[in-house]
């Protein structure tokens, strides 16, 4: 069970009776959304989560230091749903869609613009080394998902490497204009949640993958019994 710590005063002599170090993220994540990542400062981070400047950094050194932390959940929770679809097995297709639909979804609900923080020079630090590391190991494995789905005859003949680049850069695009569309999914008088979305943009790669297009209904009542909405 993971230890209670008290935080240090607030700004304004309250306690914080949660983990100041979860806090910073999780007000980081909130002005990095509102206000884009390179026009968030670390005084409106302090003020923000109610802590004196040096108590922030404290715990960072620098506004890059909180990113790091905060990008680093991006990848890794696509990899475990990897891990987890890989051990329910299933067809290359299968697992495939479901692995699309999932990052779709996530990056829908991502806390700010992902597209964003790879424009930004910090992310040529080595302090960003992991986060691409884990990048290349999602499009590695997208890659060899399709090249096996080519094997077994499911889908067409593709370059694996360029769909893989292809298929996680629209999941991306999709999140772009998403976040665009306001806190209620709505574009064009519709309403559109990222459960729904997901689904679509699963659907829409695979149709355009798979040799027989009907296996689309399969694959997504599939990918629903195992993944259903939460």
């Amino acid at each position: 069970m993971r230890r209670r710590h008290v935080g240090r005063p607030r700004a304004d002599g309250s306690r914080n009776e949660g983990h100041p170090r979860d806090e910073i993220i999780a007000v980081a994540s909130r002005l990095f959304s509102e206000h884009g990542v390179a026009r968030t400062t670390m005084s409106e981070i302090a003020r923000r989560s109610g802590l004196r400047q040096s108590s922030v950094y404290y715990h960072f050194k620098d506004r890059d230091q909180i990113l790091v932390e905060i990008v680093s959940v991006a990848n890794r929770v696509i990899l475990e749903h990897l891990e987890r679809v890989t051990a329910d097995g299933g067809s290359a297709a299968e697992r495939l869609y479901r692995l699309l639909r999932f990052d779709a979804r996530q990056m829908c609900r991502f806390a700010f613009d992902i597209n964003e923080i790879y424009r930004l020079g910090a992310l040529q630090d080595e302090r960003f080394a992991d986060f691409w590391n884990e990048r290349q190991e999602l499009n590695d494995a997208v890659a060899a998902l399709i090249a096996e789905g080519i094997a077994d005859g499911a889908l067409r003949e593709v370059d694996p490497t360029l769909t893989a680049l292809v298929l996680l850069s629209n999941d991306e695009g999709t999140q772009n204009w998403f976040r665009s569309m306001g806190e209620f999914g709505q574009v064009g008088g519709e309403h559109y949640d990222p459960e729904d979305i997901a689904t679509f943009v699963a659907d829409l790669a695979l149709a355009g993958l798979l040799r027989d297009r009907d296996e689309v209904d399969h694959l997504r009542a599939r990918a629903l019994e195992l993944d259903p909405r939460d």
